[in-house]
């Protein structure tokens, strides 16, 4: 495995003031040698003497003055190495804009077993500045399954400070966090390595800051795992009945009873043990390690899904908001990142399936069977077109 090393690309800017600087003292360095050679070779009297040697000290002093400023600017132009990745881990220097750090300091490193999913997000214009940035950024950030496995930063600057208040991350999470020029080759080479030598790993591509609803993945794989999120309540087994039918990939049933296994591995699921309430966001991404998609239909919020399934390059989450808190619960859905879609029916019957329902933005939601609802979820599963908009949905009577 070749390691990648990178470091920020230098700026027209800055080349254009390397450019200006090696020209003024180009320029003082013959404005020095002449006036030298003039005092040397000619017959100068004192007003002329004093004029030339005010002139050569103060080209020798400009001479001076440039070959430090061409050496400052060499140096600005070949910076240190920013992120390095090889077969031990991720490597990245959170230091690369402090001078004289030691590297036993400036170094992060994330070993490949901690990191769950890569995210590559672009910041607009607008949201540069505010990072002090005159120009768009890319951001690259290596989710851990459990950003407790990191210290807290040992130093904090103020870039780091608004990237974490803008992006809503932790000081921990913004160690493994690389800012960039929009579009910049380095990202492009980091994103390319991580293809060709840890296929494994989720990379998520093409979203906006703040966290876009359209976030795709890298890879859509032809077999996708889903994950249903509740899956022993009555419309949870529904769903993974639907998804056993529609998916080639055996559903996911996550539960936390284990008297709840035999029945859904019946229905055709796997089954992995998970307490939404007594556990964490990191025990959320091991359970959803392996899945493309997430569907919740649980009664407590899909807030620690949510973070668990970012950790665990989850691409899609379908949400049946259910209790007194739906609206809260479509916003954690919208905010997260990922490609997600709410289905909201007013109240749920246990009919039998009727293979048809109302379905859209400006439905009076209604009663809608368990059995149609699960199927709309499963088929929303690969439909593009429902992603970022909860859908109001309502069962329809049959004809009289």
């Amino acid at each position: 495995m070749e390691p990648l090393e990178v470091a920020p690309a230098p700026g027209a800017g800055l080349r254009w003031l390397t450019g200006m600087a090696l020209a003024f003292t180009t320029f003082m360095v013959f404005l020095a040698v002449g006036c030298l050679g003039a005092l040397l070779t000619r017959d100068l009297d004192g007003p002329q003497v004093m004029s030339a040697l005010v002139v050569g000290v103060v080209g020798a002093l400009g001479t001076t003055a440039g070959l430090r400023g061409v050496r400052a600017l060499r140096a600005a132009a070949h910076p240190v190495v920013a992120l390095r990745l090889d077969a031990d881990g991720v490597h990245l220097h959170e230091g690369a804009g402090i001078p004289d750090l030691p590297d036993d300091v400036a170094w992060t490193t994330l070993p490949w077993p901690w990191i769950a999913s890569v995210t590559h997000t672009s910041f607009d214009l607008a949201a540069s500045k505010r990072l002090g940035a005159d120009k768009a950024l890319d951001c690259l950030r290596f989710a851990l399954f459990d950003d407790d496995l990191l210290d807290q930063p040992r130093f904090e600057s103020p870039t780091s400070t608004v990237l974490a208040e803008w992006l809503g991350l932790t000081p921990r999470q913004v160690r493994a966090t690389l800012l960039g020029e929009k579009g910049a080759v380095e990202h492009q080479q980091v994103l390319a390595w991580l293809r060709r030598h840890r296929p494994d790993l989720a990379v998520l591509t093409g979203a906006t800051a703040p966290w876009s609803t359209r976030a795709s993945a890298d890879r859509w794989p032809d077999s996708p795992r889903v994950a249903v999120v509740g899956a022993h309540g009555r419309l949870g087994r529904r769903v993974v009945e639907a998804l056993a039918r529609r998916e080639p990939a055996p559903p996911i049933a996550v539960v936390r009873n284990e008297a709840h296994r035999a029945p859904l591995e019946r229905l055709g699921a796997e089954v992995r043990m998970l307490d939404l309430e007594a556990q964490g966001a990191g025990a959320v991404a091991c359970t959803l390690r392996g899945c493309a998609a997430v569907v919740h239909v649980a009664t407590p919020s899909p807030a620690h899904v949510v973070e668990g399934a970012l950790r665990a390059g989850v691409q899609r989450l379908v949400v049946v908001p259910g209790g007194w808190d739906g609206d809260e619960q479509v916003a954690v859905a919208a905010r997260s990142g990922l490609a997600w879609t709410a289905f909201r029916p007013s109240a749920l019957t246990d009919l039998p399936a009727s293979g048809e329902v109302d379905l859209g933005l400006d439905v009076t939601p209604g009663p809608v069977s368990r059995a149609d609802l699960a199927e709309v979820v499963a088929a929303s599963i690969r439909d593009e077109d429902s992603v970022g908009a909860a859908w109001a949905i309502t069962g329809v009577a049959p004809p009289r």
